[in-house]
């Protein structure tokens, strides 16, 4: 059975240049009801009534992306879903966790681009680009700061495996996860929890039932638990 395949909308990943360059805004929640638009065929949706009517809550969700399925598929219908369960001016701001492996030139070892255009592309969204491998230790602060004063304030994603997750598989999270969860718990944001898959017909997201910042400042490693939940269906 051959997988269903999701080109990427070029011209909408384009349409960004002029938001980087002038350090702008974009309207990212049209741009993300493009991308559901064009897919092959609509998401399904298990478990809509598990979103939180009332924000503010953060969703982790598993990073879903294999060749002919990018990630940026799986976040428009996390979006699409969630517009449809809460108040329309609150934003669905993600943080990125991409960390590209730097690129080697005989002993020398440079940069990659990606790292380089990820945090313009981010503040073109509206997100926060978070690197967790000590890449840059300041701006990982800087940005969780950021991240963690407006939390309260809207809709929260993050995929905690990290961009070297892919699909057909769930990992553990990164480093500095569990810490960013309980930080999180404190401020009291529930944790919802999102398992993302598909099969040869459509994009599918199930929205398991959220856990509450008590349930998660009790557990040594709320990151790895949510994980362990969204890979098992386990209950707390």
């Amino acid at each position: 059975m051959s997988e269903l395949r999701y080109p990427i909308p070029w011209d909408l990943v384009l349409s960004l240049t002029p938001h980087i360059a002038r350090r702008t805004q974009a309207r990212t929640a049209a741009l993300l009801a493009a991308i559901v638009e064009r897919m092959p065929a609509p998401p399904l949706f298990h478990g809509l009534e598990n979103i939180p009517a009332a924000p503010p809550f953060v969703i982790a969700a598993n990073h879903y992306q294999r060749r002919g399925l990018w990630i940026a598929h799986p976040t428009a219908a996390i979006a699409h879903a969630v517009a449809q369960r809460t108040p329309r001016d609150t934003p669905l701001r993600w943080l990125v966790t991409a960390n590209f492996p730097p690129l080697r030139l005989g002993p020398l070892k440079i940069p990659s681009p990606g790292d380089l255009f990820l945090p313009h592309v981010a503040r073109a969204l509206g997100y926060f680009s978070v690197p967790f491998a000590a890449s840059s230790p300041t701006r990982t602060a800087r940005s969780l700061l950021a991240a963690l004063r407006e939390a309260p304030h809207c809709i929260l994603g993050l995929y905690p495996e990290g961009a070297h997750a892919a699909a057909g598989s769930i990992g553990p999270p990164l480093p500095g996860m569990d810490r960013l969860f309980h930080l999180l718990a404190h401020r009291g944001l529930p944790i919802l929890p999102a398992r993302i898959l598909d099969n040869s017909t459509q994009l599918i997201v199930e929205f398991l039932s959220p856990i509450s910042p008590a349930a998660l400042a009790a557990i040594p490693a709320p990151a790895s638990a949510v994980m362990d939940r969204i890979a098992r269906r386990a209950t707390f």
